[in-house]
């Protein structure tokens, strides 16, 4: 398929993603913000923790990258336009606005299964790898040593009719089944297990609560016909909780997106909001490896 005739099937999809949130995003006032997390992640210790020497590893979705991927040729899902333009601070820039390494393969849009950018008539080409694929290309980046630990954000799954990875037009595409909620749980608990394997603490997060995003204004926005609502969404981050915490032990579970602010459009956080979770990620390790010692 042409990138042509891509971009014409899937013009309004594209459209949508080349837009900003606002002409003119205000900006946060972050700097005594920064100075307190700053401290506080890089207090003075007794010897190097993992995070003074080691990247953190890291897959996901938008909430830790915001930029789609591109193929081999330049062709990526949404025409390869960032969260707001790339006027966006996601989890792992945070990270390293706070001194911390991250090898960061997660790809805006994903989901837990690699996917095709689809529309609701066909499917382009190209599209997203899922978590599987992106945790093998962040441990081979370290030469499979050089971490301690693998950040697996929140997909995409079952939140969108546009993640379904096939045509949502007819029939058109709706809630997630109990069965199709688990089938994502299980993808995740294999990474996480795949992680442990080769010496990684995995760190999860929960999802934010659903009265601080705003899930109607993305439909609004985006046009898309399906949307999760309040009792789809809540079910996905209950069944998420439950499972993680009753399957997974030596892991890190945190709740990152406690009073998340979200920046205009429905869904992503803001600066402030991104850089209180890195600060949440940073010290739950470092009280971790004080308890090891």
């Amino acid at each position: 398929m042409s990138h042509s005739k891509t971009t014409g099937l899937l013009a309004p999809l594209m459209g949508f993603a080349r837009s900003r949130v606002s002409p003119a995003a205000p900006r946060v006032r972050i700097a005594g913000l920064l100075a307190v997390l700053a401290f506080a992640v890089n207090a003075p210790a007794a010897g190097p923790f993992a995070l003074e020497r080691q990247p953190i590893l890291m897959i996901g979705a938008s909430l830790e990258n915001g930029s789609p991927p591109f193929n081999d040729q330049l062709l990526a899902p949404f025409g390869g336009a960032a969260v707001n333009a790339g006027s966006y601070l996601s989890l792992g820039d945070a990270l390293t606005v706070l001194g911390i390494f991250v090898v960061n393969e997660a790809q805006s849009g994903a989901t837990s299964f690699d996917r095709d950018f689809c529309g609701p008539d066909t499917c382009a080409p190209f599209g997203w790898q899922g978590f599987g694929v992106q945790f093998q290309k962040a441990l081979a980046r370290v030469g499979g040593e050089n971490a301690s630990y693998l950040w697996i954000g929140l997909g995409n799954d079952c939140l969108t009719s546009i993640a379904v990875g096939a045509p949502w037009g007819a029939p058109p595409f709706g809630a997630c089944s109990l069965s199709e909620v688990n089938v994502y749980i299980d993808r995740v608990i294999t990474v996480a297990e795949q992680a442990k394997s080769a010496g990684l603490t995995p760190i999860l997060p929960l999802y934010p609560s659903y009265d601080d995003l705003d899930l109607p204004l993305l439909q609004q926005q985006t046009g898309l016909p399906y949307v999760a609502g309040e009792q789809e969404y809540n079910f996905i981050a209950s069944t998420w909780e439950r499972r993680l915490s009753r399957e997974l032990d030596d892991v890190i579970i945190l709740d990152v997106w406690k009073r998340f602010e979200h920046l205009g459009d429905g869904l992503h956080p803001t600066p402030r909001t991104s850089l209180v979770a890195a600060s949440t990620v940073a010290l739950a390790i470092r009280r971790l490896e004080r308890r090891r010692r």
